[in-house]
């Protein structure tokens, strides 16, 4: 640890512990109560219990000593209902030290925090299930989505994946088989996209394009697109290569870009439009992407951030003067 001068460590240790109620006991080595001070009544520990094993004023410390570790740390305990602690074990010679430090400032805005996210997960799935192609009638009403229903120009990513069959056994598997593993990773893929605030745009047995920056979510676009693709290649690699059934890992493609976006609300079905060029570079790289594999063009690879170490270049030698791929192309490591 770096030397600080006496003062500069008595000002943090005092703005560390401010509005914390420290309090703390001294226990033998077998967690007898010895000695304790500090804030010992907000803790429910005044009259201190002198001489009473830990355990029967503390139940959580119930078979946590002797401690044999340089030190432990509890983080947020509830010894009762109306308190939220932090409890720090110091091994001392013989002894132990307790620090108790209150936490209900940091529980709350945890707990606030959280809420906000599981509101921000129900508007997202209300929006993906009225935004996913089903039966529609003129009098059901739209949630309030993030974009112009009627159309606007929009920054999104998209990530578009595709299965292929193995070469070597697909001519042996049952096309029953194949067709059941098709749907069953293609539910998990709708799942796991509208999971990273993701809406299908396309969808048929063998792809999935998806748009991101559509819903609300925190982040850029491009990274719910690429923590959506690296989370599903984490899931899908396994499940998807079996040898029996023949299919192979998806390859997945994530481009970034302005596109065109509305809603098509006909008399049967809602569908979800977009066109522009992240959609077409999206189709012209999926051909070339490899199973198992994600390929980025530049601008997700930008905003990649600790991701892009996941990543290395794409020379994909199939440039032509019609139609040349995008430059600087990323794809993730074997």
């Amino acid at each position: 640890m770096t030397d600080l001068p006496q003062t500069i460590c008595d000002y943090l240790c005092r703005r560390s512990l401010d509005q914390r109620r420290p309090a703390y006991l001294r226990l033998d080595q077998d967690g007898t109560i010895r000695d304790g001070g500090g804030n010992l009544d907000f803790h429910d520990l005044d009259p201190l219990a002198v001489g009473q094993p830990i355990s029967a004023v503390l139940d959580f410390m119930e078979g946590l000593l002797p401690f044999d570790e340089d030190t432990c740390h509890l983080g947020c305990l509830q010894p009762q209902a109306d308190l939220c602690i932090d409890v720090h074990i110091i091994p001392d010679n013989n002894a132990h030290w307790l620090l108790l430090l209150d936490t209900h400032k940091e529980e709350r805005q945890r707990r606030a925090m959280q809420q906000k996210a599981n509101e921000l997960a129900l508007v997202r799935e209300a929006q993906a299930r009225v935004l996913t192609p089903k039966a529609f009638t003129a009098a059901q009403r739209l949630p309030d989505v993030n974009f112009d229903p009627r159309g606007e120009r929009r920054e999104v990513s998209v990530l578009a994946a595709e299965f292929r069959l193995a070469a070597t056994t697909a001519g042996h598997a049952s096309p029953a088989a194949i067709f059941e593993r098709l749907a069953t990773t293609q539910r998990r893929m709708v799942a796991g996209v509208q999971a990273d605030a993701g809406l299908v745009h396309s969808q048929t047995d063998t792809t999935l394009v998806a748009l991101f920056g559509l819903l609300p979510a925190l982040g850029a676009p491009s990274g719910q697109a690429l923590s959506a693709a690296f989370s599903l290649q984490r899931q899908l690699d396994a499940a998807a290569s079996d040898t029996a059934v023949g299919l192979l890992p998806p390859a997945m493609v994530v481009t970034t870009g302005t596109a065109v976006v509305a809603l098509e609300t006909g008399s049967a079905a809602v569908h979800l439009q977009a066109v522009g060029p992240p959609l077409q570079t999206a189709a012209h790289l999926l051909p070339v992407a490899l199973p198992g594999r994600i390929l980025t063009d530049a601008a997700s690879f930008r905003a990649a951030g600790l991701m892009q170490a996941d990543f290395e270049s794409f020379e994909t030698g199939q440039e032509t003067s019609t139609r040349p791929f995008p430059t600087e192309l990323r794809i993730t490591r074997s």
